[in-house]
């Protein structure tokens, strides 16, 4: 199997950037997530995502929805979600673009990014305990400059282990990769381990 970068699923979520005059401003990947959606009366019923991005998705229903109602999504994996009917997009199908803080959105991007890239890594779904990673390269970058060059040994949810020729950077020291910041946690034989962190704004 070749080399995965783990953030190429982030650029693709998140590098393209339509003008203003476009209908959507992210990129929708293909994602089947199942869940439940409420209309504006308060009725329930089930749905999935067809697509999504961190800014909209395409939602299959069996519920008559019209152009800007208001809907609420709870959706596996993602959560709680809220937005508006843009249209209709085909039998039984929806274009619903959320209604979130920037904040909301970028963690909604870096959930999407680890479902997306653990399942093109093979990890399981349990994300509790740290899942061994086939062979996946990746460009870790290191505050205050450098880059790191490794691959990656185990993944989950609160952080990763990285193999490494290089010199590994110093315990606590911030890095990122995509869209997601950690700090070096410690060392291991030919490598570091990260936990993932949110970075304090300045």
């Amino acid at each position: 199997m070749s080399a995965l970068r783990l953030d190429s699923a982030l650029q693709r979520l998140t590098s393209t950037r339509p003008s203003v005059q476009e209908r959507r401003r992210f990129r929708r990947l293909t994602l089947i997530l199942g869940g439940r959606m409420m209309d504006s009366a308060g009725r329930e019923s089930d749905c999935r995502t067809e697509d999504v991005s961190p800014g909209d998705a395409r939602i299959t229903s069996s519920a008559e929805l019209q152009q800007d109602e208001r809907v609420v999504l709870y959706l596996n994996e993602i959560g709680r979600v809220t937005g508006r009917v843009a249209r209709k997009s085909g039998a039984q199908e929806y274009a619903v673009i959320f209604d979130m803080s920037e904040y909301k959105r970028e963690k909604l991007a870096e959930t999407l990014t680890w479902i997306i890239t653990r399942d093109r890594l093979g990890l399981a779904p349990d994300t509790r305990v740290r899942v061994p990673a086939e062979r996946a390269e990746i460009e870790i970058v290191v505050e205050g400059g450098g880059i790191i060059i490794g691959e990656v040994a185990d993944f989950s949810l609160i952080g990763m282990s990285i193999k490494t020729r290089q010199h590994p950077p110093h315990i606590g020291a911030w890095v990122r990769f995509g869209a997601i910041d950690g700090r070096v946690a410690r060392f291991i034989e030919n490598g570091f381990a990260i936990d993932f962190e949110s970075k304090p704004k300045p």
